[in-house]
């Protein structure tokens, strides 16, 4: 049998360094793209092979068919690494700006090239950071790409702090802000969500139909009375009677809109336990944490420092008012006590009947994927 290192050639490479040296030279180019003022030459044949686009264009009867120049209103910079692209094969993004990866992005799925729109996609998902979240998101909607949109979606739940600031938040598109408020993910105050809005509202000067619309996003039901009554009442952009509803609503629905992310998993040491001896019993130590805002969260286990025996209760809340206890008291010997449970939104944690707090390591809350 032949040796395959010497019966197979393979000299790709030569060509694609060939074709690079012919990409924009106007040597037996025979179409020439006018764009932002520029002449761009190509090569009817090398394009039509690329791209269906191309070839409907230039020899599916079109008029531009007949044409030796044709203008095209895109962006010069971006034309041209497409241009490099399509007679190599090859792109390197990583020392191009945001701005102009955004504009092949989009020339790609203009002129149908979905692998490198698919590749340009995965590639952004990767680098999304706070300075071009909204360009992303806003390029994303536009294009219809979900799994980008997604990612930055995902991002912006991760970083809601920081997205809140008005220099961030008036930046986002209307269509990439309106899928953020969907998502129940997107998890911060509600008042300050509605304050987020009502600024992005101004700030865009957006028109009424678009304004309703991102307001019906906002979940006032979750919003205390005081801030229903002073803060959006005073921005004037509901009916009186529907703020009424929302009151009525409010107090007399148990289940309310909660916004929450899954908490994949959380370790909170002894010293993040604030603890109350309440002096009823030798096992009277309480300990309650607070983790900042709601999470979908369906385990607790509780790390022990010894093998002492321990009876511990552990009881969850939303806001300390109502509390739901998760694991009974049940005695143990393990160094550590699980509490498995139903998916429920939980801000804090409370863990009763502790002999000593330093029987107590650490606590980590999750939520599992059954």
């Amino acid at each position: 049998m032949a040796n395959s290192s010497i019966s197979e050639i393979d000299q790709t490479a030569v060509l694609v360094t060939h074709l690079a040296q012919i990409c924009l030279n106007a040597d037996n180019a025979d179409v020439t793209f006018i764009v932002k003022g520029e002449h761009l030459p190509a090569h009817r044949i090398i394009l039509a092979t690329r791209s269906e686009y191309f070839r409907a264009l230039l020899y599916g009867g079109l008029k531009e068919s007949k044409q030796n120049e044709i203008p095209l209103d895109i962006p010069a910079k971006a034309f041209k690494y497409l241009m490099k692209y399509i007679y190599t094969g090859r792109l390197s993004l990583k020392q191009m700006k945001n701005t102009d990866i955004l504009d092949i992005l989009e020339l790609a799925h203009q002129y149908r090239f979905v692998d490198l729109q698919t590749a340009i996609s995965d590639y952004l998902c990767k680098v999304i950071c706070m300075e071009n979240v909204c360009y992303i998101s806003r390029t994303a909607c536009l294009l219809d790409l979900n799994s980008l949109s997604t990612a930055c979606y995902t991002f912006m739940d991760k970083n809601v702090t920081n997205v809140m600031k008005p220099h961030i938040f008036r930046n986002i598109s209307y269509e990439a802000l309106f899928g953020i408020l969907k998502r129940k993910t997107f998890n911060t105050d509600q008042v300050n969500i509605f304050k987020a809005v009502h600024d992005w509202c101004r700030f865009n000067e957006a028109n009424p139909d678009k304004a309703e619309k991102l307001y019906n996003q906002v979940r006032f039901t979750l919003m205390s009375r005081h801030n229903l009554l002073n803060v959006v009442r005073s921005a004037n952009v509901l009916d009186p009677n529907r703020l009424l509803n929302i009151i009525a609503e409010k107090e007399k629905s148990s289940e309310l809109p909660h916004r929450a992310s899954s908490l994949l998993e959380m370790t909170l040491l002894n010293d993040m336990i604030k603890w109350y001896f309440s002096g009823a019993t030798s096992w009277s130590w309480i300990g309650v944490i607070d983790l900042d805002k709601l999470f979908m969260v369906n385990c607790i286990r509780v790390e022990k420092s010894n093998k002492l025996y321990s009876i511990y209760q552990i009881e969850v809340s939303q806001d300390q008012q109502c509390w739901t206890q998760v694991a009974p008291r049940t005695g143990s010997f393990n160094f550590w006590t699980v509490a498995q449970f139903r998916n429920r939104l939980v801000r804090f944690i409370r863990i009763s009947f502790v002999r000593e707090t330093e029987d107590i390591a650490s606590i980590k809350v999750m939520y599992n994927k059954h």
